[in-house]
This record gives structure tokens, sequence and C-alpha cells, in this order.
């Protein structure tokens, strides 16, 4: 039978004992805290507050977040075929290997199927329940791993507010992110209670997980991997623990068969090579990639907290906290996330980062900012509390017991307006207007099927949404549109997103550039595309100076968009 680590603290409150007096600080929190019922009611107040922060964005607007065009298209494929996995996509226009993992896509388009909600409706709500419910998952799984129910609860509320840990499963694309990191972090806890009580219980789970994990996102199951590795290294170098690590290697081969199997009878592992060469880690042969991540690791990544940031700190409190007193594993995964995942480090660093937030405020701020108060109240040295916290070595009375909510509710206030703020990454969750859909069904209606488009935005191409739902929504081809193409063998995507970033290049420039970008990429268009996001047009000097060449022909300037013809002499 499992039992897990707990500190002297934990297990002399959990006795029969704890209605005695606490005088100190650490007893005055723990009793708190540790009473089940106000326990578990933190937990869920912090479940609720991270569902009610996601949920904010969510109804902001009326369609999917940002991205999700060539997983839409994906969904739609599969309902087309018969829910059986087709060869290769259309989406955009072209041939491109249906080599992504399809979880996300059979649920999405069964939901859509069997209920009265759309696709997009689909798009929009599945993200949504998906990430809420890893704010459950952090919670399952800092309960083990943490030795302390206060540093369980900083933890769940650090992970339901910090931006890092939804803003990119929020999205449109989240329909398979989102599922990704919940099934890992599902894994991730089965596959530490497999090595730590070393049961056969927890194999089959650990298993499944892993596989509904690879099943989701590719990405997300190398996290889940090397993660993995490290919970084997930390707990698992027994007997056991190697027997138990391969029945679960051996599962999740057997389990994903059916995906990797069949892409690699109609494709080869061409599209599996191709899409790894997207990535990045340490190992890379790319001098500046390894010159960024170990910039990263010295940073200790990013969480796109708007402001301070305040989680990050605490994590980085949590650091000195657990190497001080020899707890290696949280500080070691922190840094094995950023040095071994160059694309997604911000957003999988999230879960060991939380749990070192709670360490850090309960172990090293609280003691910290409460103790003036502690030297004013208790001089006599006979009111010290005697289980001093093991990192500060800072005492403190019954008086302050007051104080700890304070702070705790100063830390939440922060965090929760970080969280809402619509700066730093989170504008980045933000829809296609109505307008600029108008616009899309315009090209549909009115142009030739056949009809290529440039598009001409500001957004990095992982965020460019216009260029990602305009094959979907206008039925048209775009041709600098990048996504989808990692499946695609050579330098094919590293082509498609030098194209995106020289098109984006003409946004200040004159029409020049775009005849320019013509000639430079040896692709042809027929029209030139400027949308008119609602937070604020750009590419004025672009407007103007296509307006007065005549080589190009305005035939639709609305609301949502510019478009020009460009007229073949």
């Amino acid at each position: 039978m499992y039992v897990a680590e707990t500190s002297p603290t934990d297990q002399r409150l959990r006795g029969k004992t704890a209605s005695t007096a606490r005088t100190g600080f650490v007893g005055a929190i723990q009793t708190a805290l540790l009473d089940v019922e106000l326990h578990h009611l933190m937990v869920f107040l912090g479940i609720l507050l991270g569902v009610f922060v996601r949920a904010d964005y969510i109804f902001s607007a009326d369609f999917p977040l940002n991205d999700g065009g060539l997983f839409y298209q994906m969904a739609r494929d599969l309902q087309a075929n018969g829910f059986r996995l087709p060869a290769t996509t259309p989406y955009n226009f072209d041939t491109i290997p249906f080599a992504y993992p399809p979880l996300g896509f059979y649920l999405s388009a069964l939901i859509d199927t069997l209920t009265p909600l759309s696709l997009m409706d689909v798009f929009r709500f599945l993200p949504l329940a998906v990430t809420s419910l890893t704010v459950l998952a952090m919670y399952r799984l800092a309960r083990d791993v943490l030795t302390s129910k206060i540093e369980v609860v900083v933890a769940v509320f650090a992970f339901a507010l910090v931006p890092r840990s939804f803003i990119w499963l929020l999205m449109g694309g989240g329909i398979t992110r989102s599922l990704g990191l919940l099934f890992a972090m599902l894994a991730l806890h089965q596959i530490y209670l497999m090595y730590r009580t070393r049961e056969w219980r927890y194999v089959a789970t650990s298993g499944v997980l892993a596989a509904l994990t690879i099943l989701s996102h590719i990405q997300t199951g190398s996290f889940l991997a090397f993660s993995s590795a490290l919970f084997f290294v930390s707990y698992g170098l027994h007997r056991r623990g190697l027997i138990h690590s391969a029945i679960v290697g051996v599962a999740v081969i057997v389990l994903t068969a059916p995906y990797w199997g069949s892409v690699i009878a109609m494709h080869g592992l061409q599209p599996f090579l191709s899409a790894n060469q997207t990535g990045g880690s340490i190992f890379t042969s790319d001098a500046g990639l390894r010159a960024f991540l170990i910039e990263s690791l010295l940073r200790l990544g990013t969480l796109s907290e708007p402001l301070f940031p305040l989680i990050g700190t605490l994590g980085f409190l949590g650091v000195l906290a657990c190497i001080t007193s020899k707890r290696f594993m949280l500080p070691a995964w922190w840094a094995a996330i950023i040095l071994l995942d160059a694309r997604a480090f911000p957003t999988f660093s999230t879960v060991p980062v939380a749990m070192l937030a709670g360490i850090g405020l309960v172990e090293v701020v609280l003691p910290i900012a409460v103790r003036p108060l502690g030297n004013r109240w208790a001089p006599d040295p006979e009111d010290l509390d005697e289980d001093a916290l093991r990192f500060a070595g800072v005492s403190s009375t019954a008086a302050m017991r007051s104080w700890a909510p304070v702070i705790l509710a100063i830390f939440l206030w922060y965090a929760t307006n970080g969280a809402l703020m619509r700066s730093g990454e989170t504008p980045s969750l933000v829809a296609l207007s109505p307008a600029e859909r108008t616009a899309m069904t315009w090209v549909s209606e009115q142009t030739p099927k056949d009809s290529s488009f440039l598009i001409i935005t500001t957004e990095p191409w992982p965020t460019d949404k216009t260029s990602e739902w305009f094959p979907v929504l206008a039925d048209r081809r775009s041709v600098a549109t990048p996504q989808g193409y990692e499946w695609m063998p050579g330098s094919t995507f590293e082509r498609r997103v030098w194209m995106h970033d020289q098109a984006n290049g003409c946004a200040d420039a004159d029409a020049t550039c775009v005849s320019q970008w013509r000639a430079t990429t040896g692709v042809s268009y027929d029209y030139v595309m400027v949308p008119k996001p609602p937070y604020g047009q750009c590419c004025e000097r672009l407007l103007k100076s296509l307006k007065l060449d005549s080589s190009f022909r305005p035939v639709y300037d609305g609301p949502g968009a510019t478009i020009y013809q460009y007229l073949r002499y």
C-alpha cells in the first residue's frame, strides 16, 4: 500500500491531537488548510477560477480563437471518409499527408455527428472543457508529488492562472494540444505512482494514458517520454520499475500502432521525419537554437505573465528551496523541458513551475514576509515554533495566522489580473472578426475557384489566423500559408515559413514589394488580400501604393479586408 511522503508537521496535524494549540506560523496555516473540507474547498475554488479565466476568453468571441483551420479541415475529411483515416487532406488545395495524430479529429467529428453542436462550436468549446480539466489533473499530480497540502493548493491556483497553461490550448488548434497535455499529465501521475508504489495496478493506466497522449499530439508525446525518463531515474531505479517501464513501452507501441502503422503504410517514414525537423533541442546542430535554449534556461523560460512574472519568480524561489533541501526532481524537470523542447517548453514547463511556485510561496515567501511581525509579537524564545521552516529558518507566532491569508489573497489577486489581462501573448487569444469572415465569404462567392491569394498580415506564422482559416472559409488557395506543410518532404515547410515571412515583410513596404515577392519565390497569385482586424488596420503604405499601381485593381474594400486583383498583362 502506497503512503505519500509527508513532512513531520503534516503527520502531527493529521493525528487526533491536531486540536492542540499551534503557536507557530506553520502550525497556524497547516491547521487551517489541512482540514479536509477546507482543503477540498480551496482546491475546488482554484479549479473554478481556472475555468472562469479560460471561459472569459472563449466567450469573448463567437468563433474559435486564433488557429484551427487545418484541423477543422482534417475533421471534415475524416467525416467524409466514413471515419477511416484518409491518405491525404486537401487543405489549401494541396495533398498533405494525413499524418497528424487523429484522436482530436475523431472526438470533434463524433461530437459534431452525434450532438446538436456544429463542428465550429466543437472547436470553440472542446478546448475550453479539456483545458479546464488540466487544472484538475494538476491537483491530482501535485497531491502526490508535493508533501504539503498548502503547497498543493498554491500549485493548483498557480497552474490555473499562469497564462502559458492555457494560451495555446484554448485556441481552435487546442482541439489536439489540450488533449495531449491532459493525457500527459494524467499519465505522469500514474507513472509516478507506478514507480513509487511498485504496484501493478498503475501499469495499465500508465500505458493507456501514454498512448492517448501520442494519439492526441506527437510533440506532447515527446514531453511525456523525457519526463517519464526523469521520473524513472528519480523513483524507478529498481527491478520492478524496469519491468513496469518495459510493459508500458510495449503497450504504447501496440495501442498506437493503428495510427502510425497506417501512416507508414501510405507514406513511409517521411512525414514523421519531416515533422521532427520542425522542433529542436539542446542537441540540435543549429548553434543559434542551442544558444537560445541555454539563454532560456538561464532566464528560467517564460510563462507569458504580462506584468511582473510573479508565478515564475515563486517557481525560482521553489527551485532554491528544493536545491537547498536536496529535492532535485522538480528543478531538473523544469530544466529538462527548456533544453529538450524548443517550441513548446513555455507551455510544458507550467506543470513543474506550478508545483515549485507552491514550494516557493509556502517555504520561502510566507515565513520571510511575517518575520518582522514575528520578532515583534514573539520576542520570547519560549513562544517560538519549534518547527521553523526548513529553508528560511524563520520562526513566527500564532499572531501571524491572520497575515498568511492576506499574502495569499494578494498573490491570487495579482495572478488573476495577469491571467485576464490582454497583453503579452494573450492577445493571440482572439478570433477572426465577423467582418473578416464576411470578406472570406465574398471571396468564396465572387472569385474563380482556381484563383490564388497572397495574404499579407503582420502576424508571425504560428498566430496568423487569417492565413490558416482562409483556405477553409474562402475555399481558395493561399500561396504562403505554412500550416500543414511540416508533414511534407524535404524543406517544404521551411520554404513555406520563409515565403510567409517575406510576404509579411511587405506590410510596411509599397506595391513593388509584392511584385518582388512573386519574382523571388517563383510563385504567382491572382489576388492580394490585406485583412482589417478590429484591433487596427495595418499596411497603410502598401494599400496606398497598390491603389496607384496599374498592375492591381481593387475588387473588395469592406470592414474586414481590402482585396486587389493582380492584372496580368
